[in-house]
């Protein structure tokens, strides 16, 4: 659906590209999640995406069509980045106005829908302009998935909600890709909610561009004082499936494994156990420095 190739984008003036090289496929229904420090490039990308900013080398198709090459090819496509609302018009009215500015009354079907999905249903006729930053950005997501895009473009989407706000807003960004079949691109510095409603994540570092080997399940370490020998890890990965790894002095399984008990009984028939540990990768540990807020 979208693939980006060798993008590169070097501000007049700067002697180092802010993008170096990048190349991305996404694929329909996916959600992948963008991390990346500040000054990565991460808002530069997307706005490269939406065609808001050019890239100084590289292609960006949607389709198999060079969105640069090509007049009216992000019609189908959601933006989320700088949403401008009509302040003195309610949640409802900046809807129905956005589709048929962009001709698209087909969809005004989905008006009512969507502000029940984002929470904003019981704003009746509440004007944009007496809006909390939170409900702003709710519209923002109204605006951005009302039209049924293929893809969606979302920079920073759990700014200034409150817990609430971002439970709504992962259950309305699950719920939309699933059911509409929409791909997402999502660029958010707060991980544990990205880690929430992605399938994969993305690092942009130094311009460049890396794929996350990140599992979002929660796992058990069963740890023992001795090293566990050769043939009783080839013995166990072969008894039990929900072990996902065996360390020298350790087996790391699937949180809730029902085989749990039977592992530890093996387990100690041959070894001292020595400690149990709940772990779950974390999506902080790929930032070099980075201060967890």
């Amino acid at each position: 659906m979208l693939k980006i190739d060798n993008l590169y984008k070097r501000f007049k003036g700067a002697d180092f590209n802010v993008i170096d090289g990048v190349s991305l496929t996404i694929h329909r229904g996916e959600v992948v999640g963008l991390i990346g420090k500040n000054g990565a490039g991460k808002t530069t990308l997307m706005k490269m995406i939406a065609k808001t900013k050019r890239p100084t080398s590289g292609t960006i198709l949607l389709n198999d069509i060079d969105i640069f090459k090509h007049h009216n090819v992000l019609k189908n496509v959601g933006i989320m980045i700088d949403t401008v609302h009509f302040k003195h018009f309610s949640a409802k009215k900046n809807l129905s106005y956005y589709l048929k500015v962009n001709q698209k009354e087909h969809y005004l079907k989905n008006i009512d829908p969507i502000l029940e999905l984002v929470g904003l249903s019981h704003t009746n006729n509440k004007k944009a302009n007496d809006f909390s930053f939170g409900m702003k950005q709710r519209l923002s997501l109204a605006m951005c998935l009302v039209d049924e895009p293929e893809i969606a473009i979302m920079d920073e989407p759990f700014v200034g909600l409150d817990p609430d706000g971002v439970n709504t807003l992962i259950h309305s960004l699950r719920t939309w890709a699933s059911q509409k079949g929409t791909a997402l691109l999502i660029s958010s510095h707060q991980l544990n909610e990205l880690a929430e409603v992605c399938d994969r994540f993305v690092l942009l570092k130094n311009g460049k561009l890396q794929s996350i080997d990140f599992n979002k399940e929660q796992l058990v370490k069963i740890v023992v004082k001795e090293h566990i020998y050769p043939e009783h890890s080839l013995e166990l990965l072969n008894l039990f499936s929900t072990i996902t790894e065996i360390k020298e002095n350790a087996v790391i399984i699937q949180s809730g494994s029902k085989e749990y008990n039977d592992i530890i009984n093996y387990l100690i028939k041959y070894y001292t156990l020595e400690n149990t540990i709940n772990e779950q990768d974390n999506l902080y540990q790929y930032f070099d420095g980075f201060e967890r807020k």
